[in-house]
């Protein structure tokens, strides 16, 4: 990846904020063209899920303009195409595959990772983006809750998949991206792991929870996930990092809400970001050669800012284990775990 100045941005712009020898460069405001302005792509291949609506198009779109290698996984083959078709418009020598999944079937999962193992290709960027808000069905063919089955398990089952071919393709990244609604769970931190992990993951529930609270779980299962792979993976060239891309209008995200939908998107509208801004702190964590040796953070508006960063929660090791113990017991349950 190319060379980066390393320019701290005026005080009007932001708080200045220095991180070791990093100064803050961008803001709340920047957009995909200002992170990767500098940066060459080529001879990079990334796999990113959920790039037929939202900032998933968005962060395929500029890391092919900048030259990388982009696989999109998506279960929308006709919006696939059409975006595929579009990047090339723009680049024609610009190289992107489609790679089809459906993260609400564990054994689609494992077909769509054994077809890109298949290809050949290397790894160097892994971008989990797919995800549901308010899902049309509470569970999914295998018959787990919808929003903790895609957001999390299905990511967590690919990425395992995976693994082998990103240790190989070191130095490689995992962005994971979560939510600031991963603070607002209302799981307090003074409970035991049990008692946290029986709120957070529906099959030990003891009760059900109110619709709005499946999302939040998800989520903050996202940041948990980043931060022990993290733990397990650093020392094999690999960086995660956890990113909240802030809130945005036309996402798609909120495609099933219908008039409630629309009228959250009018209400963010004017303190929103856009899709580019959006997309600007993935792609930061995905391409920026600054972040070469920085690994298990949490990323908002392109920085490793913990200020909506539920750190009590997300920071619990013991809680990271239990989680990625209970997805593994369940991958191992459902027979799609392993060979």
């Amino acid at each position: 990846m190319g060379s980066v100045p390393s320019k701290k941005i005026s005080d009007d712009e932001v708080e200045p904020e220095p991180r070791g020898d990093r100064y803050r460069r961008f803001n709340v405001r920047s957009t995909t063209e200002d992170v990767l302005k500098y940066i060459d792509l080529a001879g990079k291949t990334v796999l990113i899920t959920g790039t037929s609506s939202g900032i998933g198009r968005e962060i395929a779109r500029a890391l092919a303009s900048h030259g990388a290698h982009v696989v999109m996984a998506n279960r929308n083959i006709p919006e696939s195409e059409k975006l595929r078709d579009e990047i090339l418009s723009t680049k024609p020598d610009g190289k992107v595959d489609i790679l089809p999944v459906d993260l609400s079937s564990l054994i689609n999962v494992k077909a769509a990772a054994y077809e890109f193992l298949s290809k050949g290709w290397p790894l160097h960027i892994l971008i989990l983006n797919a995800g549901v808000l308010s899902p049309l069905i509470k569970s999914t063919v295998d018959s787990i809750e919808t929003c903790f089955a895609i957001n999390h398990v299905a990511h967590f089952y690919l990425t395992q998949l995976l693994i082998a071919k990103l240790r190989e393709s070191a130095p490689s990244r995992v962005v994971v991206i979560a939510s600031n609604s991963h603070a607002y769970t209302k799981i307090s931190p003074s409970l035991s792991v049990d008692e946290k992990m029986q709120i957070l993951v529906p099959t030990a529930r003891a009760k059900e929870p109110k619709p709005a609270l499946f999302y939040s779980y998800s989520k903050l299962c996202n940041v948990l996930f980043a931060f022990a792979l993290h733990r397990r993976e650093h020392s094999n060239g690999i960086n995660t990092y956890a990113v909240h891309p802030g809130t945005m209008t036309g996402t798609g995200i909120l495609r099933h809400q219908g008039a409630i939908g629309k009228a959250m998107n009018f209400v963010a509208k004017p303190w929103g970001k856009t899709l580019k801004q959006g997309a600007a702190t993935v792609v930061y964590c995905a391409a920026d050669p600054e972040l070469s040796n920085i690994s298990g953070r949490y990323f908002e508006s392109c920085w490793d800012d913990e200020k909506y960063h539920e750190v009590a929660l997300t920071r619990d090791e013991a809680l990271q284990d239990a989680l990625w113990q209970h997805t593994e017991k369940l991958l191992d349950k459902f027979s799609v775990h392993g060979e």
